[in-house]
């Protein structure tokens, strides 16, 4: 009889195994199906709807731009975010649990391991959430251009943020 090959997986391991699965095979369909504005769409109404939901009904009090500036470097580091003019750029440096996007985590809980192959449509969501972060917290309108993501090869997660 064979001897299994180490310990158990627990059922939190594989349930995140099988979203890791799950994730991938839905993105490879959802590209097959919807075209390119369709998807972005779709993925950046979904994050902002992330971000919506983590601020967990708080009322905000929005501050001006380079006070939000400020509260982010003071919470993650100068070099996550940076001004010139009427453009910000930020990038994810780490998530509330420690896990760092420059060690090849993804800071969305869902896919932050994996799964290999994942389709970079994914990366949306992160262009909505920032999107809606900033529109929320500074109450400007912004305009969020992803210019590099883990998901689609990049070393980071950055963004160019236009205020409009």
């Amino acid at each position: 009889m064979p001897v299994p090959a180490g310990p158990p997986r627990s059922t939190a391991e594989l349930r995140v195994d099988f979203a890791e699965r799950w994730a991938k095979r839905f993105f490879d369909v959802f590209d097959a199906q919807l075209d390119e504005a369709t998807r972005t769409k779709i993925m950046m109404a979904n994050g902002r709807a992330c971000h919506e939901n983590s601020l967990r009904g708080q009322i905000i009090q929005p501050v001006s731009v380079d006070d939000f500036i400020a509260r982010v470097r003071a919470r993650i580091g100068d070099e996550a975010i940076r001004r010139e003019g009427d453009t910000v750029y930020f990038h994810y440096v780490q998530n509330p649990r420690g896990l760092k996007v420059a060690d090849g985590y993804c800071l969305c809980s869902l896919v932050e391991t994996g799964p290999a192959g994942l389709s970079g449509t994914y990366c949306f969501c992160s262009v909505g959430y920032v999107q809606h972060m900033f529109e929320v917290f500074t109450g400007h309108p912004v305009k969020v251009e992803l210019l590099e993501s883990l998901k689609r090869g990049g070393k980071g997660c950055k963004f160019k943020i236009t205020l409009v």
